[in-house]
């Protein structure tokens, strides 16, 4: 409808929305490009990856969006054509005002006359565009710089879906549920392609805020999110519980007490008698299964964990509660797939087996490397990126450092640039430690540190809900996160936290010392990407002053840091922070 040509990229911003996969599907249709922002980047994000992608289009969803594009036109304004809005409202003097900006539902118009003049468009376009040719460029996690946009063809998203789709069956009866953000592969693989190939009913939120309600009310048939996803979870399930009445309390903590130590039997393989079976199913009948239907859950044949490390508790928790759960490990540039779980073969601490016609091999220094149909064809306009991700045989270098168990399953340690030595040589990964931690319901980020230092410390941003509700319960009267965070209580807290989840490590990979931040880390000030993870280097840098005072043997650190806004405001941030101790 406005000449889009085929190759040529459009970039979409906003959140989940049918919108999103129109246009999406209409770009592709066309012959084009998709690459996808988050909606909450900031104005100078957008900036970049409009730059970066070349893009000529804009689809964006609000005005909120329409402000960003505006803040940073001038520089864009000779390679994007222009911007199509698909929430409107409040807009009418922005159309008048801006020639570029055009209405979501005026293109669709078009787009149908154009439809009933051209019968075979769809067969024409499919047949000058090769399999191989560029689908989408997504970006990559971004954890150590600026993110890269990774080109993916056509052949790449479906033959990965297709050979997913041979491990997790999918059917035109089933219910989905855009859960994670569109822009992220995951989304992309393991819902979109999936639902293109099957048929399923793909369903939306009807507002990012009522994601919760959401997913109560149309109980999906598949959820598959990060590992933040299932933390949260865990911690709105827990807070739950600790705010129930002793009856529920106690129904509760007994259920899910044998829950997880049959599931425990179950995954060392011991033979589970008939009438510890009868009793677990008439607790999970009684008690566990209202409680997956009160967090949506209660008819998911089949969750997906992928995007990250997911703790092994956490894992053993969903699985103790009922639901079939598989560890799924990919990245941006394999099209989000290269090993998951089997039927009968799952393991918490592992990320299952590789997929069908995937290659998966380590390399002489403890990499893992990747090589099939899925994978990227490179790096957009970064040739020098390109090329050192490939070997001269084809596989892809991860980054990660993991190894093949006898059980032929792939066990992943850490990305390898963040494996640590302490001063007396031990190794460890830091990511350990970090989603053992996150599963309290307390804790919602953590970073460690220790790298040549003579003991492990833990940098900790508290879940400002759970920890808020917990402090009303004792009547704990608080202002802010700022105030909240430092209360003596809260320290204690999460001292006890830290001490017993730390206990399953040895004596000098355990958190000696410990700080609360002041403030949540956020992706606006770039400690976390968009996909919330943690930007380790950043961190390290930002709070190296506080980091030295913590080895310094301080007991109070004075933080001024600089904060950013959504709408590009920037001000100074200043707090004292305790240094605290870990019980040991």
């Amino acid at each position: 409808a406005l000449g889009l040509r085929a190759q040529e990229t459009v970039t979409i911003v906003g959140d989940n929305k049918p919108p999103w996969i129109i246009a999406e599907m209409g770009i592709i249709a066309a012959g084009g490009v998709v690459t996808g922002m988050y909606p909450d980047c900031l104005a100078e994000e957008v900036l970049y990856l409009l730059a970066y992608a070349e893009a000529r289009m804009a689809i964006v969803s609000d005005q909120e969006q329409v402000d960003k594009i505006l803040r940073i036109w001038p520089k864009i304004k000779e390679r994007v054509q222009w911007v199509i809005v698909w929430d409107v409202r409040g807009m009418s003097h922005y159309f008048n005002q801006y020639a570029f900006l055009r209405r979501f539902e005026d293109i669709e118009r078009i787009g149908a006359l154009a439809k009933k003049k051209e019968n075979n468009f769809l067969e024409e376009v499919a047949s000058f565009l090769p399999a191989n040719a560029p689908a989408m460029m997504l970006t990559t996690s971004g954890t150590t710089a600026l993110p890269k946009l990774a080109v993916l063809s056509h052949e790449n998203l479906i033959w990965a879906a297709e050979n997913l789709g041979k491990v997790v069956s999918m059917e035109a009866s089933d219910d989905l549920l855009s859960l994670a953000p569109l822009p992220w592969i995951g989304e992309q693989l393991y819902t979109v392609i999936r639902w293109l190939l099957s048929g399923a009913c793909y369903n939306f939120p009807e507002e990012p805020e009522t994601l919760r309600r959401d997913l109560i009310e149309l109980q999906p048939s598949y959820f598959g999110g990060t590992p933040a996803r299932w933390e949260d979870l865990v911690s709105m399930i827990q807070a739950a519980m600790d705010n129930a009445d002793f009856f529920k309390k106690f129904l509760y903590h007994w259920a899910m007490k044998n829950a997880l130590r049959q599931t425990e039997e179950e995954l060392s393989g011991k033979k589970i008698g008939w009438p510890q079976r009868f009793f677990s199913s008439l607790l999970g009948f009684l008690v566990l299964r209202p409680l997956r239907n009160r967090v949506g859950l209660g008819r998911v044949k089949m969750a997906i964990t992928g995007g990250g490390a997911l703790s092994p508790e956490v894992f053993k928790y969903f699985k103790a509660l009922g639901l079939d759960i598989r560890q799924v490990y990919g990245q941006t540039e394999c099209a989000g797939i290269a090993t998951t779980h089997r039927d009968g073969d799952v393991r918490p601490e592992t990320v299952g087996v590789p997929i069908p016609g995937i290659e998966v091999k380590i390399s002489d220094k403890g990499e893992i490397m990747v090589r099939g149909k899925s994978v990227m064809l490179g790096y957009y306009k970064n040739e020098e990126a390109t090329k050192e991700v490939f070997t001269p045989d084809g596989f892809l270098r991860t980054g990660d450092a993991g190894y093949f168990g006898e059980d032929g399953h792939l066990y992943i340690f850490d990305r390898f640039k963040d494996i640590m030595v302490l001063a007396d040589g031990t190794r460890f990964a830091p990511q350990d430690i970090e989603i053992r931690l996150k599963f309290s319901p307390y804790i919602k980020e953590v970073v460690i540190c220790g790298g040549n230092q003579p003991f492990v410390a833990a940098i900790i941003s508290i879940d400002f809900e759970t920890v808020g509700n917990w402090a009303k319960k004792r009547r704990m009267a608080y202002t802010t996160y700022q105030d909240l965070s430092q209360r003596p209580e809260v320290y204690s807290l999460i001292r006890e936290e830290i001490s017993k989840l730390c206990q399953r490590f040895p004596p000098n990979m355990r958190v000696k010392k410990f700080v609360i931040l002041i403030k949540e880390l956020h992706p606006d000030d770039e400690e976390l990407t968009r996909t919330r993870k943690v930007r380790r280097a950043f961190i390290y840098e930002r709070y190296k002053e506080l980091i030295a005072d913590i080895y310094a043997g301080k007991k109070v650190h004075n933080l001024d840091i600089k904060i950013h806004y959504e709408d590009g405001r920037i001000s100074a941030f200043q707090g004292q922070v305790v240094i605290a101790e870990v019980n040991s």
